[in-house]
């Protein structure tokens, strides 16, 4: 098969509204949910204006999502990535009416989760972050890019050592040989996109690793 050079540009839509919009990603087991839940409730307790969302949503899509990470549902990873975006557009019209009203908005996953995960399931440890990190991004019609993007760093090992002693976790990504693959899309991301990223030392105690986070939110 004759292969030809390409080169992408990739440009993201900022927040324009007064609210602020906070992501959080990284790995299965990486104690993210756990930490989302945490900032959240001490967030309001300071007084502050937060709307807590997640992906997938709630909504029809998301709840069919959740039936195929379950493997309820079996279908192509590239339906199910076109499955997330769906999701993430109806998601993005709520997020960007809570940002117009000023909240700030901490979602659960967002747009880096589907690049992630879309390249662990090309099952190829020589896939190009960037070609791979276009294809995705070309059809999610320009969703807006986090004001801060936390990244909970946590090695796999560590990640599945928590899984085995947690009942949340039972989906088709929980496997040892695809949390591997994509931890190393995340920490390519994470590389070439630096400046969209605050990488957060998930192995420390999860008091340090709340500090850490809302010393953050509370920077911006």
């Amino acid at each position: 098969m004759k292969k030809y050079p390409v080169k992408y540009e990739l440009e993201f839509l900022k927040n324009s509204y007064p609210g602020k919009l906070i992501a959080f990603e990284g790995i299965d087991g990486s104690g993210k949910t756990t930490q989302v839940n945490l900032v959240v409730e001490e967030l309001k307790r300071l007084g502050k204006k937060v709307i807590f969302t997640k992906e997938p949503t709630d909504r029809e899509i998301g709840k069919l999502i959740r039936k195929v990470l379950s493997g309820e549902v079996k279908i192509p990873p590239i339906a199910l990535q076109y499955l997330f975006s769906a999701d993430r557009t109806v998601h993005q019209e709520e997020i960007i009416r809570f940002l117009k009203e000023g909240n700030l908005v901490i979602t659960d996953r967002y747009f880096w989760t589907g690049v992630a995960y879309a390249v662990a399931d090309m099952q190829d440890a020589k896939a190009d972050i960037y070609l791979s990190s276009f294809s995705v991004l070309s059809h999610y019609n320009r969703f807006i890019v986090p004001d801060v993007t936390l990244y909970l760093d946590v090695k796999p090992a560590e990640a599945v050592n928590r899984i085995k002693g947690s009942n949340k976790h039972n989906d088709i990504y929980d496997k040892k040989e695809k949390l591997n693959l994509i931890y190393r899309s995340y920490t390519d991301l994470v590389n070439r996109f630096a400046d969209l990223f605050t990488i957060i030392n998930g192995q420390q105690t999860q008091e340090k690793v709340t500090e850490d986070i809302l010393n953050k939110i509370i920077s911006i």
